[in-house]
Formats: C-alpha cells, sequence, structure tokens
C-alpha cells in the first residue's frame, strides 16, 4: 500500500498541471509601452486584454509537417524512380533526335556541296540506267535540300 504523502506528491502534481494554463493580462502603460502579467492591470491602465495561455501538450502537427509513413516515403521513392526514369528515356529519345538530326545535316550539306559545284551529277533511274540532272532537277534538289538543312542543322 502506498503512503500518504506519495500519493498527497501525486495529487499535487496533477493539480500542478491544470494551474498552468493560467490567464495572462495584456494592457498599454501610461508611457505607451505593452505589459504582459498574471495579475489584472493596475487601473491607470488605458486597456487590458485578458489572454488565456496554452500550455497543454503540442498540437498535433499539420499535414505539411507531419512526419510521412513508411508507406508514403515508399510511394515518394517509387515516384522519383518513375520520373528519374522517364527523364533518361525522354534524355535518351533526345540524343538520338540530335544525332540523326546532325547525321542529315552533314549529309545534306555534303550533297549542296555537290549540287553548287556545277559538275554534271546523275541518277539511277528505275531500270538503274544513269541519268544526268536537268537544271530544273537541280534547282529542286537544291531547295529540298536547304529545306532539310534549315530543319536538321539548327541547334
Amino acid at each position: 500500500m502506498k503512503s500518504p504523502i506519495q500519493l498527497f506528491v501525486a495529487v499535487a502534481v496533477l493539480l500542478a498541471t491544470a494551474t498552468v494554463a493560467a490567464q495572462v493580462y495584456k494592457w498599454v502603460d501610461k508611457d505607451g509601452k505593452i505589459q504582459y502579467s498574471d495579475t489584472p492591470p493596475p487601473p491607470s491602465a488605458t486597456k487590458a486584454d485578458p489572454k488565456k495561455l496554452n500550455t497543454g501538450p503540442a498540437a498535433a502537427p499539420s499535414a505539411a509537417t507531419a512526419p510521412k509513413s513508411l508507406q508514403e516515403r515508399a510511394k515518394d521513392a517509387d515516384k522519383r524512380r518513375s520520373d528519374d526514369a522517364e527523364k533518361a528515356k525522354k534524355d535518351e529519345e533526345a540524343q538520338k533526335i540530335s544525332k540523326n538530326n546532325e547525321e542529315r545535316c552533314k549529309e545534306a550539306m555534303r550533297f549542296k556541296s555537290d549540287l553548287d559545284s556545277g559538275r554534271p551529277l546523275y541518277r539511277n533511274n528505275d531500270q538503274g540506267e544513269r541519268t544526268f540532272m536537268s537544271e530544273e532537277e537541280r534547282n529542286a534538289e537544291i531547295a529540298r535540300v536547304k529545306s532539310i538543312m534549315a530543319e536538321a542543322c539548327t541547334k
């Protein structure tokens, strides 16, 4: 059995926590300074606002600051991984497009150089025979090559 002194101390501790949530007064004194006190202000104070202090247990953290559960952290990690994989895939695709455009640009520049040289150029027709380009065909090819260069040679 517990002694009466231990019981008294336990009750006193419990009652002491109830008195912690005391009332506090805030007022402006005659010099214009804001004062705080646990006793009512003197009658010379212009205005007194009684305030209740919240000294109880800390409020529950908000959703923004609350620690995340393991499941939420795992979902976040999965999302980061999928985002990283998607970004890597897009980067790889962009590199392929860039490399393809670079090759198209080089090929178009070589062909334009041949077209601008003025020497006779030939093509193979459907039967595999060589036929030389006419001036109209050459001009049409120059226009086509210029459009390819405008599209592929921009960086």
